[in-house]
C-alpha cells in the first residue's frame, strides 16, 4: 500500500510536468492496486471466517467469479444448489479443496479452461475440479504442499482424494465424501 501511495505520488508529479512517463506511472499505480486488492482477497481466502454448510455452493460461485474476473480463465461452478450439506467441516474442506486445486490450475497447469463440480455420486458428495491445461506429471513431486494440504484436508471431511492426468490434456482433482442425510 505504501509503494502505492509513492507511486501515486510520483504519477502526479510527472502529470504536474506534462512529462512522457505519465502514462508509465499510471500503469505502475495500477498494476499495484491490483495486487493489493488480489493480495486482500487471497487472504480473506486463507483467514475467511468458518463457511457455513449451506453456503457451498455459493462459495464456490464466488470462487469462480473471481477466478474468472482476475485471471482471464473461464472458471465455471456446475453444482445443485439443493445438495443439502449438514456439515459445516465438510463444506469447509471442500471450498478449500476447490481452491487449492483451481489455483493449481492457474499456476503449473497453464488452463484457459476450469470446472468445478459439486454432485451426489451414489451415496458420495463428488467435488472436481477439471482444467484443460497441460496435464497433472506422470511423476509429481510427492512433497508438494498443495497436494499435502488437499490430501489433508479430504480426511478431514472423512473423505478421499485423487489427482490424475484427464485423458490426453488436463487434470482431475476429486474428493469424494460420504454424504449422511439426517
Amino acid at each position: 500500500t505504501g509503494t502505492a501511495l509513492a507511486a501515486q505520488v510520483l504519477m502526479e508529479k510527472l502529470a504536474a510536468r506534462r512529462s512522457p512517463e505519465t502514462s508509465d506511472a499510471e500503469k505502475l499505480v495500477r498494476c499495484l492496486e491490483e495486487g493489493i486488492d488480489f493480495t486482500r482477497n487471497l487472504a480473506r481466502g486463507f483467514f475467511s471466517p468458518e463457511l457455513r454448510a449451506e453456503g457451498l455452493v455459493v462459495a464456490l460461485q464466488n470462487l469462480a467469479e473471481t477466478v474468472s474476473e482476475q485471471s482471464g480463465i473461464d472458471c465455471i461452478l456446475h453444482g445443485d444448489e439443493l445438495i443439502p450439506i449438514h456439515d459445516s467441516t465438510v463444506a469447509n474442506q471442500l471450498y478449500r479443496i476447490a481452491q487449492e486445486a483451481v489455483a493449481n490450475s492457474i499456476k503449473h497447469a497453464a488452463a484457459h479452461h476450469i470446472h468445478i463440480r459439486l454432485a451426489m455420486d451414489g451415496p458420495e458428495l463428488c467435488l472436481s475440479i477439471v482444467d484443460d491445461g497441460i496435464g497433472f506429471p506422470d511423476k509429481p513431486r510427492s512433497g508438494g504442499l498443495g497436494l499435502h494440504l488437499m490430501r489433508h484436508a479430504a480426511a478431514l471431511s472423512g473423505g478421499t482424494f485423487d489427482i490424475r492426468r484427464n485423458g490426453g490434456k488436463g487434470t482431475i482433482a476429486t474428493c469424494r465424501v460420504m454424504h449422511f442425510v439426517p
